[in-house]
């Protein structure tokens, strides 16, 4: 099971991640807001993303990362959001090589 060894913040202020396999990355916050799951982001049913990504400011910041379990991370964003649930794994493919 994929899980961030450290969670830091990289000097262009991404989210950086290093995982329990040896890879790292990182990720900007406006990428993670735009990538939510959550249902009101994304239609439970159909997979279809709600969120207009116009609605999210270019400079939103990340205000709060709290684990969830051992599978995922909740994110509390500037915009106020904070229900998305991230699992590591979507996580890990979010993140680039850093």
């Amino acid at each position: 099971m994929i899980q961030p060894k450290k969670i830091f913040r990289t000097k262009d202020g991404k989210l950086g991640f290093e995982w329990n396999d040896g890879t790292r990355g990182a990720c900007s916050v406006r990428e993670l807001r735009l990538a939510c799951p959550c249902a009101l982001c994304v239609d439970e049913h159909t997979g279809e993303k709600l969120l207009d990504d116009s609605t999210v400011p270019a400079d939103i910041k990340l205000e709060r990362v709290q684990s969830i379990g051992r599978y995922a991370a909740g994110l509390t964003f500037s915009d106020g959001h904070n229900s998305g649930i991230y699992p590591y794994d979507k996580l890990k493919e979010l993140t680039k090589k850093a």
